[in-house]
């Protein structure tokens, strides 16, 4: 017998105690057949309370844990990573940098590196001048942009333990996805930041060796501008040097 019956049990057998007897036949020897009967029918009506009982207890539990599962988190915890980013976009903006977030960055490549040609008005020293700053600060914006980012360590770590406590403190299914989902934002975030390490760092080599280039290609237009050829049979000199 089971703990339900045989508090069922129990309890009916208090009613039928306290209820009036009722006289009646002899069953198989055993008299009082109505007090078995009653007690019967008092167990079974127990048994219905108790199903009944624990049914509303099974429906408040579920209550309770729907309750439960739609909990917001009360501070979800999110990177200020529109401030971070736009910070390094300006600190490479400097000087002479070719920076990668400058509007115009085509048409300044253009005016710093003119390539196998010279302008009207060249100077070789001048442009080698030009050339070295735009190298020189491109390489500056990208060491600052990363001491930019290494100091933005100690905020992202009070991020992450903000994460860690709401990740052992969650309630329910709802806040356990909230979790996640700010987890999930802090891992875009963190790829952005090195997107945009990538792209200063590609923005100081390239620089660099467009700045190598200028410098081989104007240095080789100077040498065939002064080694220029000309037809003996005209009378002047195989070689002609000075500028253009």
């Amino acid at each position: 017998m089971n703990r339900k019956h045989f508090i069922a049990l129990a309890v009916a057998a208090s009613f039928t105690a306290v209820a009036p007897s009722t006289q009646a036949g002899s069953v198989a020897g055993f008299g009082g057949s109505t007090e078995i009967t009653q007690l019967a029918n008092n167990v079974e009506l127990v048994n219905l309370y108790l199903q009944q009982v624990q049914s509303y207890a099974t429906q408040l539990q579920q209550y309770q844990n729907m309750l439960q599962n739609t909990l917001n988190i009360p501070a979800q915890v999110w990177g200020a990573i529109q401030a971070d980013l736009m910070g390094v976009a300006n600190v490479v903006r400097q000087g002479q940098a070719l920076a990668y977030s400058a509007q115009n960055i085509g048409t300044q490549f253009q005016n710093t590196f003119k390539g196998f040609s010279y302008p009207q008005g060249f100077n070789f020293k001048t442009e080698y001048r030009n050339w070295s700053r735009a190298t020189l600060d491109g390489i500056k914006g990208a060491f600052e942009a990363a001491k930019m980012q290494a100091d933005q360590f100690a905020t992202e770590e009070g991020v992450l333990i903000g994460l860690r406590s709401q990740s052992q403190s969650a309630q329910g299914q709802m806040q356990a996805l909230q979790v996640g989902a700010q987890i999930a934002e802090q891992q875009v975030q963190q790829l952005q930041k090195l997107r945009q390490l990538m792209m200063v760092q590609m923005q100081a080599q390239n620089s660099y060796l467009a700045a190598q280039e200028q410098k081989d290609a104007a240095s080789r237009l100077a040498l065939d501008d002064f080694f220029r050829f000309s037809d003996p049979r005209q009378g002047s000199t195989n070689f002609r040097g000075g500028s253009r």
